[in-house]
């Protein structure tokens, strides 16, 4: 696990951590085992003394892998039915 450091954008009471992570993983493809990606984010105040967790959020990568295959499976359908139309 690597931790990654952003600085805000924005300051006020809202600030945006608008950052992108970026890594390459073989994922397996059976729908049983897709996983999910949990992300926890830390605050680092006072020079790291105090990193309090401030958010928590997963996001589901089988689930959107699963949607976008079957979207593709739908176009790719959707076309081979127009060419055998037209040939």
């Amino acid at each position: 696990m690597q931790n990654i450091q952003t600085q805000p954008k924005n300051s006020g009471p809202n600030p945006t951590i608008n950052t992108t992570i970026d890594f390459s993983i073989p994922l397996p493809v059976e729908e049983l085992y897709c996983p999910n990606l949990t992300c926890f984010v830390y605050d680092y105040i006072f020079k790291g003394l105090n990193q309090p967790m401030i958010g928590v959020f997963t996001v589901p990568i089988g689930d959107l892998m699963n949607k976008l295959k079957a979207e593709r499976k739908k176009e790719t359908d959707k076309i081979e039915e127009i060419n055998t139309q037209l040939n």
